[in-house]
């Protein structure tokens, strides 16, 4: 692709996203694992065909700095930014969040990967949990439901954008097929860390829209702190290791 100017709109632990012309380019930084970077090419495909409000991807392309998925570019502020500019609309954009996430578990999509296998990997894999500890983690996972829903696996405002109109969901790499409630625990959960005082307003939110029981949600919530681990995070450690000795 020729080379054309690019702006920096958006920074993450795996990706830089840069506006180029009239598209975005996700660049991932060098190391990247190719299979998921195919991975989430091909669910942001899937989901924009089943009518989610999500970025249209156009294919991936290989650049010097990386390889990349280039795709719709979004205009607009994340709904954590709305809230913290706005925070008299800060129930609104709740009911807009759960709104959303609702939409997407009801998505009629098919993917080739379960939430069940994507938590097992990262219990099984975490250098930061006992034998014993991911022991009865897995075998309380066995015991919650599958699922067949679609799941974004990280589902939060800080991955909606918004002109003030429309409303986009971004960052599909961890979508997966499973439980609604396992995603909205985890949404709840993230809330909680960095959040605190939203996280109650939205899972009153979820329950009243879904007529889920919010144990039934948060009985996910051990199994889901241990799989967070995982990720690195280093100033979450403490309350992830609470949650998992008082759910155990």
């Amino acid at each position: 692709m020729e080379k054309q100017p690019r702006e920096l709109i958006g920074s993450g632990a795996r990706a830089d996203v840069y506006r180029a012309g009239p598209y975005a380019l996700k660049i991932f930084h060098k190391g990247a694992n190719p299979a998921a970077i195919m991975r989430e090419a091909y669910i942001c495909t899937v989901v924009a065909d089943a009518g989610l409000p999500v970025p249209k991807a156009y294919g991936m392309e290989e650049l010097e700095e990386g390889l990349a998925i280039k795709m719709e570019d979004v205009a607009g502020k994340n709904l954590h930014e709305a809230i913290v500019e706005e925070p008299v609309r800060c129930e609104e954009f709740v009911q807009k969040l759960v709104s959303l996430q609702d939409e997407v578990h009801r998505a009629p999509v098919e993917l080739p990967f379960t939430l069940t296998d994507w938590l097992k990997e990262r219990i099984k894999g975490n250098p930061l949990l006992e034998d014993g500890i991911k022991t009865s983690l897995l075998q309380r996972l066995e015991s919650l439901p599958n699922g067949t829903s679609l799941c974004h696996g990280d589902f939060h405002g800080g991955n909606i954008l918004t002109d003030g109109t429309r409303y986009t969901i971004i960052d599909w790499a961890n979508a997966s097929i499973g439980d609604p409630d396992a995603d909205a625990c985890r949404t709840w959960m993230i809330y909680a860390i960095y959040l605190p005082e939203v996280a109650e307003m939205y899972l009153n939110a979820y329950c009243a829209h879904t007529q889920r029981p919010m144990e039934e949600i948060l009985r996910w919530l051990p199994v889901l702190a241990g799989a967070r681990l995982y990720e690195g995070f280093t100033e979450e450690r403490e309350i992830l290791y609470t949650w998992i000795r008082e759910g155990l």
